[in-house]
């Protein structure tokens, strides 16, 4: 089985322009990403999925210095870009996650290819982890499934059709509870977040982004004063969020969740 990780990312930010390239410790942040998905020995391939816009150049860029493969899709259709990058690079099953969560469990990556292989589950999710670690591994069925139902060219919320239906199987990631922790965020959005991302790269070292989850966890605890930094930026997402027309549901049916 080929399995792939799927990086979803772009450089249109205005909340925190060209977040991706932001440097920290002599690399723009997306590096260090890049090099922590390369601990997962599982993965047989990390692609850059971007989009087609001028504006995306330097992730390509990026891409071919770090020696992974990147692909450019719709810019809005996001759901299309990926299954696209999916067939281009022959992927049996794909993980993904956006680019603006750096830290991402690596170390769990294998623990979702084998749930799949468990459950056969359209979508494995682990939300359940602090904002930042998350991923999601996918079924190449249940992508192409959604691509004929959907109702919208939009899809940069295309998870919502996996949590807002019960057209898909979905499944949780079983994981230690040591791992959970409420008012942990690690997802580059704001200016805030930024700050609480320097902190953490800074103190660590350049050698960071090989820190595993539960180090990284247990070594947040007792730093946890820096998420009063970004503490707001939650619930400002959320808000995003649902005033965001295009998270709303829409199937070709005409049927519209919200």
């Amino acid at each position: 089985m080929k399995t792939g990780f799927l990086i979803t990312a772009r450089l249109k930010s205005s909340r925190l322009p060209k977040k991706l390239l932001l440097e920290v410790n002599g690399e723009p942040i997306i590096v260090w990403m890049i090099r922590r998905l390369k601990l997962a020995t599982i993965l047989d391939e990390i692609i850059i999925c971007t989009s087609t816009n001028p504006q995306d150049d330097p992730l390509v860029e990026i891409a071919q210095k770090e020696g992974i493969k990147y692909y450019r899709g719709s810019e809005e259709d996001v759901l299309v870009r990926l299954f696209e990058a999916k067939e281009k690079f022959g992927l049996d099953y794909v993980i993904s996650m956006t680019a603006d969560c750096p830290l991402l469990p690596f170390d769990l990556i294998e623990d979702v290819v084998s749930t799949y292989k468990k459950t056969d589950a359209d979508l494995i999710k682990c939300h359940h982890l602090p904002i930042g670690l998350y991923l999601s591994g996918l079924k190449t069925e249940a992508m192409k499934r959604l691509i004929e139902i959907k109702g919208s060219s939009n899809t940069e919320y295309w998870l919502n059709y996996f949590y807002k239906t019960d057209l898909f199987k979905v499944v949780q990631l079983e994981t230690s509870p040591d791992l959970e922790r409420e008012g942990y965020r690690l997802a580059l959005d704001y200016p805030e977040d930024w700050q609480v991302f320097k902190y953490i790269y800074q103190q660590l070292g350049p050698e960071a982004y090989r820190i595993s989850t539960s180090e990284l966890i247990n070594w947040l605890d007792g730093h946890k004063h820096i998420f009063e930094i970004n503490r707001d930026c939650n619930q400002k997402g959320v808000k995003r969020t649902q005033e965001d027309s295009t998270s709303v549901v829409k199937l070709k049916d005409g049927t519209i969740i919200k």
